[in-house]
């Protein structure tokens, strides 16, 4: 006889554009990669790319943060990094995201932070693929090839599964 779960897994994302992410706590650990996602309302991160990129590096190391990996698109950045306390995240995301705001203007922000929480290995390995991936299209090596929709998908645990109808 298997033993019911009566405690629901928790979620390992949280913000971007998931609905009803902020009646609970982010969920963040430290011992595991964390891929974060900030989308702009404007196309102008692209052309401060230098500015980001050496935001990054100096608050990542200031709150004791390692980064992976790290992608400027023209309206979002994918940081692949491992942090070190949930209080150092909070005070990182809050200084980045002032930071990049005051040089490039208010209301710059779409959506909330979006962070997942990666195991180890393949996730790693798919994460730093997607963000290659990015790399390359923004700088035209490789043809932009559009994503798949996940808008028709709920997520249930640590795999995505259709909805039931």
């Amino acid at each position: 006889m298997k033993q019911l779960n009566l405690i629901p897994p928790p979620r390992l994302e949280c913000g971007g554009s998931l609905q009803n992410t902020r009646k609970h706590k982010r969920v963040l650990c430290s011992k595991r990669p964390l891929h974060l996602v900030l989308k702009a309302n404007r196309n102008t991160l692209f052309k401060n790319r230098e500015f980001i990129h050496q935001t990054l590096k100096t608050q990542a190391k200031k709150f004791g943060h390692k980064l992976q990996s790290r992608s400027v698109q023209k309206n979002h950045i994918h940081v692949l990094m491992q942090i070190s306390s949930r209080l150092e995240y909070l005070k990182f995301i809050r200084a980045l995201t002032g930071l990049i705001a005051r040089k490039l203007g208010r209301g710059i922000w779409k959506f909330r932070p979006y962070t997942k929480i990666l195991s180890w290995g393949r996730e790693i390995k798919n994460v730093t693929g997607y963000i290659l991936q990015n790399e390359l299209e923004v700088f035209g090596v490789r043809a932009y090839r559009p994503r798949k929709s996940s808008k028709n998908r709920e997520f249930t645990g640590d795999r995505l599964r259709k909805p039931i109808e």
